[in-house]
């Protein structure tokens, strides 16, 4: 990342095993967070256990999974008018799961709407999106596990066209949304909550209504 002397502590984590439930010792069901944190604490001089619970539940995080974008040869699975596409921006996504929001972590409007903000103020091209349509579709990430520490998540991510097949493919210019959105969240998130200014040329924070 190119953030330069974020204004708190910024951290990077790259998980493995989430297809098959984040499970093992490298996993987010693992104390690995919990143990990373807790080595920056004893650094810093904090050994206390409650430094480590306070440190962890006064937390922001972004999931940075991906969103299932709308596929021409499956319109059936997918709600327009809810589901992400391609080359739209970033994509928020508030609760995943299936069933419903069965599984899923369920991000407070307070926190969407300061992410909202902050990629406004960025200007950040976004949209919002649910995991397929209701009761076909559906998924689940990792923000279910971060959320449990009582600390701020959610998903945000690019679409991409065939989610799980043998040929993936996301927008050359979504990526490059998301990368802004990461560099803003890491560099200055949480510090001020502050409306963002006007801009002469701003982001698109909704994609029009589609029949």
């Amino acid at each position: 990342m190119e953030a330069d002397k974020p204004q708190r502590t910024a951290v990077c984590l790259f998980i493995d095993k989430e297809e098959i439930g984040s499970v093992g010792n490298t996993g987010l069901q693992s104390l690995i967070l919990e143990n990373l944190t807790a080595e920056l604490l004893h650094k810093a001089g904090k050994n206390d256990y409650y430094s480590l619970r306070q440190c962890l539940a006064l937390s922001y995080a972004l999931s940075a999974d991906v969103n299932s974008a709308v596929d021409p040869n499956y319109p059936d699975v997918f709600e327009k008018m809810n589901n992400s596409f391609m080359g739209n921006g970033i994509v928020v996504t508030k609760y995943t799961g299936a069933r419903g929001k069965s599984g899923s972590n369920d991000a407070n409007p307070e926190f969407l709407a300061r992410i909202r903000q902050m990629l406004d103020k960025n200007a950040v091209a976004w949209q919002t999106g649910e995991l397929g349509k209701v009761d076909i579709g559906g998924g689940g990430t990792v923000a279910q596990y971060i959320a449990r520490y009582g600390m701020e998540v959610i998903d945000c991510g690019v679409a991409v066209l065939g989610m799980h097949s043998p040929f993936e493919v996301v927008s050359k210019a979504d990526v490059y949304m998301a990368c802004r959105a990461y560099y803003a969240f890491m560099q200055s998130f949480g510090q001020e909550h502050t409306p963002p200014q006007k801009e002469a040329h701003s982001a698109p924070r909704r994609r029009s209504p589609r029949k």
